[in-house]
């Protein structure tokens, strides 16, 4: 968002806040002004005094109110072919800078009653979701107090900023931790007609490590939870300059509360919940730390088989053509059976956790920033048998160029040139594999590379897709693929291709399979955006553990702030305007009629052609293209509500005048 937008913005909100209410008007009509101290030339004045008091245990700041989180829960919407459900994420702010459209027709939830907050709360609300610094805050506190309005004089009172935050030494670094069932009962209050109808809670968590700051070896080492794929919330934080160790000593306050509602369930505001562990989803490192085993560089890395890599100038697992070995069981890893894999006994174990199966092959570090981002690094600068010449480099990049601006607004970035590769996001390298990577490969790449390619789009459309009955019809036509995909890299990209990301590709179905979901549900990418958010609560290195406590405590007391704004934008462009029906048909949008009921072109399969024809027919996929002029000859007009709506349709232009479908995988990535 530009500086001049945001400040538009930002003036426009304050002139509404400015306005007194029916009670404080009153006071500004008889010439009141309360709670203004003044001095001679009667200028009001702030006090502001606090204190820093520094033990072993306890850390008072005056400092980091400048610290603010954005609170702006991401809508996301996830189809199962029955109904739309909507899943609460955190994303970026500045994501929301073009939510109107004069051709945007929104459909929108909103309820008979709304409950309009007094203009403290919605200062807070305001001051904590753009992430205002504390002498803006005080500076917009004394103005209004001049106007007549009832106010605190300080940010840290408005905020309800604590003045203590008790800090524990452990494994040589701070530590916070802040609970399991606080976290829990948070979310059964914004969610409690879920769980009554329910009854039963599972647990994801997330252990993953960043680093703070560029010039500093500063580190934190949140514990997150997740529960039913709802937000994430932070159970438990240490910040060091290095990895926590022991990691028993790290885990000991989680695994203690973890295990007694395991036994016992939870009771919170009438609502009895069972809880059930589900799953640990954390990227290849993480994995390592918590289930004490060897890196992800050993030969015995893979966490799934015992196939023993070699070295190659880094450790590879060229396998024979079968590319199966003698799997990993979860019982042998807890009788430490494994001792090429094993370090020591890991403390979950204890727990009773099955570490084998507990621990999901997260899909965006081994697919994409793994497996996809090593493909297109071998495009760019790898051995010469893959390595594309410049040519075709620009050609790929001209193509994706080409394609920006035309996705649905769901994604948070648009396609870019292969020139900033280095910098692309995990989403990016999402969109790629799913989407715009068949596109613009297709002839530039051999046809053997491209059919290579295309079976790992295959195989992960089949493990993301939401419908389980479609879902596991096809599970072990995935499986297969995979096996495929990774027994031929070698001949493709080279004996230094396969490595344990491209390995692990051969166990990911089995994940879909134990689980029983889409793999989107065993993602990192909400904690990952998270953790992203959490980073930025911290502006020194000064108490970055306190720092975070107090801006998640004022996060939590703006309560209005945590309401989602579940809404699909739908308009009648292409771009947002298509969209697969429940009965199979395509639904090209034309018009709004009124809430929810929309005046379309549907038209059917028969006339979308298929875009690629191996592994398989495209449209086992529903991914096929047709002509503007198809649409106009063979669709017929008809209304349709948002009921029937099974997914929206990425539609991309593909040759002259020819539109390529492709259905949403994922989950939205972007607040609407």
């Amino acid at each position: 968002m530009s500086h001049l937008k945001q400040w538009r913005r930002y003036r426009t909100e304050i002139n509404s806040l400015a306005l007194p209410t029916n009670n404080e008007s009153a006071a500004i009509v008889c010439g009141t002004v309360d709670n203004i101290e003044t001095k001679g030339n009667l200028s009001p004045t702030v006090t502001n005094r606090d204190t820093v008091t520094n033990t072993d245990t306890t850390v008072t700041l005056e400092d980091d109110l400048d610290n603010n989180v954005d609170n702006l829960p991401a809508t996301v919407l996830e189809f199962d072919g029955t109904e739309i459900q909507t899943h609460s994420l955190l994303s970026d702010s500045s994501i929301l800078e073009d939510s109107c459209d004069s051709d945007a027709l929104p459909c929108e939830n909103t309820t008979d009653e709304e409950i309009v907050p007094d203009l403290t709360s919605q200062l807070a609300e305001w001051a904590v979701k753009n992430n205002q610094t504390r002498s803006s805050i005080n500076e917009l506190l004394l103005i209004l107090r001049m106007h007549g309005h009832s106010l605190p004089k300080d940010a840290r009172t408005l905020l309800q900023t604590p003045k203590i935050i008790q800090i524990k030494e452990k494994c040589n670094g701070t530590y916070q931790y802040f609970g399991l069932k606080s976290g829990i009962s948070r979310v059964i209050e914004q969610h409690g007609d879920f769980f009554r109808r329910v009854g039963v809670a599972s647990l994801n968590f997330n252990v993953d490590g960043m680093p703070l700051f560029k010039s500093s070896s500063l580190q934190l080492w949140p514990i997150l939870c997740s529960v039913e794929n709802h937000e994430p919330f932070i159970v438990g934080i240490y910040c060091g300059k290095h990895k926590p160790s022991p990691v028993a000593e790290y885990l000991s306050d989680f695994l203690l509360e973890l295990n007694e509602l395991l036994a016992s369930g939870l009771n919170h505001q009438d609502v009895q919940l069972k809880i059930v562990l589900g799953a640990f989803i954390c990227d290849a490192p993480a994995r390592a730390f918590l289930k004490c085993i060897k890196g992800h560089n050993a030969y015995y890395s893979c966490e799934r088989c015992i196939a023993k890599g070699t070295w190659a100038g880094r450790v590879v697992f060229n396998l024979p053509v079968s590319g199966l070995c003698s799997l990993r069981t979860d019982e042998e890893f807890s009788g430490m059976k494994y001792a090429d894999h094993q370090i020591s006994p890991s403390p979950l174990i204890a727990l009773g956790v099955k570490c084998i199966t507990a621990f999901p092959l997260d899909y965006m570090h081994s697919v994409c920033l793994g497996a996809v981002r090593r493909i297109l690094n071998f495009f760019k600068s790898g051995p010469r048998v893959c390595k594309l010449s410049q040519n075709q480099i620009g050609i790929i990049s001209e193509k994706m160029t080409s394609l920006n601006g035309k996705m649905p607004r769901e994604f948070a970035r648009q396609p870019r040139s292969l020139e900033f590769l280095d910098r692309w996001k995990a989403t990016e390298f999402r969109q790629f594999l799913l989407y715009t990577g068949p596109l613009v490969l297709l002839d530039v790449v051999g046809e053997e590379v491209y059919n290579h390619f295309v079976s790992l789009t295959v195989a992960l459309s089949i493990l993301l897709d939401s419908n389980d009955l479609r879902r596991n019809a096809y599970l072990s036509y995935a499986r297969e693929l995979l096996i495929h995909f990774v027994c031929s890299s070698t001949n493709i990209y080279g004996e230094t291709f396969v490595t344990y990301n491209i390995h692990s590709l051969i166990h990911l179905a089995d994940d879909a399979s134990n689980y029983e979901m889409s793999l989107n549900r065993l993602s990192a990418f909400p904690f990952e955006n998270y953790l992203q958010k959490l980073k930025k609560l911290v502006k020194n290195g000064k108490n970055p553990v306190s720092q975070i406590a107090k801006r998640l405590h004022e996060l939590n007391c703006c309560k209005s702030g945590t309401s989602p704004n579940t809404r699909m934008f739908v308009s009648a462009s292409r771009k947002d305007g298509v969209f697969l029906l429940k009965n199979n048909l395509f639904a090209f949008v034309n018009e709004k009629k009124n809430a929810g009921s929309f005046l379309c072109t549907v038209i059917s399969q028969r006339q979308v052609q298929n875009f690629f024809t191996h592994p398989c027919d495209s449209m086992l996929l529903n991914i096929g293209f047709l002509s503007e002029e198809s649409i106009s000859r063979f669709g017929k007009s008809c209304s349709i509500s948002i009921e029937d709506i099974e997914r929206k349709v990425i539609c991309l232009p593909f040759g002259a005048g020819q539109l390529l479908l492709l259905p949403l995988l994922h989950e939205t990535e972007r607040h609407l």
